[in-house]
């Protein structure tokens, strides 16, 4: 294939990425935590009132302020459109860095670059709740794409000893603070990635001298923005409402296994990919070459088990927050591919099977995306529909009324509405946030089936 066509096939595998997450986006109404934080966003007066508001939630709940900010101005802009191609950007900028954190690779890389893609929608367990759902998108999806970009940048310019210049080490510093201000355990992750990077700098050169000024900048914002954010009143007041069944040890062993049984449940595949991917570059790579060919595999994979077993630190911790340490593994899992595909097995037999599986993997993600674009498009109707029947019950003054859950036949992973959905309860608290966004009393859920009201 000529570079003129490979390059022209990556652009369009690009734009097709980002038209094909953004209408998924566009399919995803708001619920759940969406309409709590556009309420609290609904009573600021002006712009400037919504860093108020973020100041009060660093006292009271969290210091992730760069998510919810993120969170509260797009809520504040008040159309959804704009989120959903906001979105679409971010995903498709996330891809692209992991793609620029593969060393082994060809010019506009193909493969590559599809597989990274096949990783990020097929792969993922929690997509629903870190891409596609608002309030998760700005808390994962965004703050990842942050973090990636600033160990994009990093490693891009520690790879090429790039020069200090005071503009470049003040770049390197403002964004390690976002990228430190993250996520608990990912930005800790970035964190590891970037103290690894530096420590292997000193092993080699048995000095320091070697160490620039941009990047001690990129780490001392890293932990400026990470103190900040766990230093946050509100996590202090969290963990001391967290309930536990065991404490001192025996809590850290639950805690150990929880993680360690959520990798079982939802990553094995990867890991698995990860080590067949090691052992191969072991065995051509030899001794001598298994630093060279697995060692930016490693890094990521060292960052992923850093980043997951970080929550050891929680009382408890949901799917969505390993989301970076995913991401961790599939980056160390395409660089693994690249050296493979691009440099240590150049057997044709080795080719075929790489592009077979990529192309086999592309046409079982098209139908996965067909099938769960109609599921999503039915949710959204029942959402839309539902979201009308409220309002027009508020026009006629009735307060406490019933509304037909989801059908039970459409639930997919790429929507977390049946995750929050209303129920029988009316004193649920989705019921009870929902009833309160509309300006009811009370929302009784009832079976769709029986429904009659529209």
């Amino acid at each position: 294939m000529s570079d003129k066509l490979r390059k022209k096939l990556f652009y369009a595998a690009t734009l097709a990425n980002f038209i094909m997450i953004t209408i998924y986006e566009f399919l995803t109404p708001n619920m759940s935590d969406d309409v709590i934080y556009a309420d609290a966003v609904a009573e600021a007066g002006n712009f400037f009132d919504l860093f108020a508001q973020e100041y009060e939630h660093y006292m009271f709940h969290t210091g992730r302020n760069v998510a919810h900010i993120i969170l509260r101005i797009f809520l504040y802009i008040g159309n959804k459109g704009v989120f959903n191609i906001a979105a679409g950007i971010v995903f498709t900028l996330l891809s692209l860095c992991i793609y620029n954190c593969v060393d082994n690779k060809k010019n506009y890389d193909l493969r590559i670059y599809i597989g990274i893609l096949i990783l990020m929608w097929l792969f993922d367990p929690a997509i629903s709740n870190n891409v596609l759902w608002e309030t998760g998108a700005c808390n994962y999806l965004f703050t990842a794409t942050i973090m990636f970009l600033y160990l994009t940048l990093f490693r891009s310019a520690y790879l090429k000893d790039r020069a200090t210049t005071p503009l470049f080490a003040i770049g390197m510093f403002l964004l390690g603070l976002l990228a430190g201000w993250c996520n608990e355990n990912s930005s800790g992750g970035v964190i590891f990635f970037v103290l690894l990077l530096l420590f292997l700098k000193w092993y080699r050169e048995k000095s320091f001298k070697g160490f620039k000024a941009w990047m001690i900048s990129g780490l001392l914002g890293n932990i400026i923005g990470f103190m900040i954010m766990i230093l946050s009143p509100g996590n202090s007041a969290r963990a001391a409402a967290a309930d536990e069944a065991h404490t001192g040890l025996l809590a850290m062993a639950a805690r150990f296994l929880r993680v360690t049984l959520t990798l079982k449940d939802n990553y094995l595949v990867l890991m698995l990919v990860f080590i067949v991917l090691f052992i191969a570059i072991a065995y051509r790579a030899g001794k001598s070459g298994i630093t060279e060919g697995a060692g930016p595999m490693l890094l990521f994979g060292l960052a992923f088990l850093v980043t997951s077993y970080a929550l050891i630190a929680v009382p408890d911790s949901q799917l969505r927050t390993y989301y970076c340490a995913s991401l961790f593994l599939m980056t160390g899992i395409v660089n693994g591919f690249g050296w493979v595909v691009n440099k240590g097995f150049k057997e044709d037999v080795v080719q075929i099977m790489a592009t077979s599986l990529i192309t086999v993997f592309s046409v079982l993600f098209l139908f996965t995306y067909i099938e769960e674009g109609a599921n999503l498009a039915r949710i959204k109707r029942e959402f839309d529909e539902r979201e009308a029947y409220y309002k027009e019950m508020v026009a006629r003054d009735e307060m406490v009324i019933e509304a037909p859950m989801l059908r039970p036949d459409w639930e997919s992973r790429y929507s977390m509405a049946y995750e929050s959905d209303i129920c029988e309860d009316k004193f649920n608290w989705l019921n009870v946030s929902y009833a309160q966004h509309y300006g009811l009393w009370y929302i009784i859920g009832v079976d769709r089936e029986s429904w009659t009201g529209y």
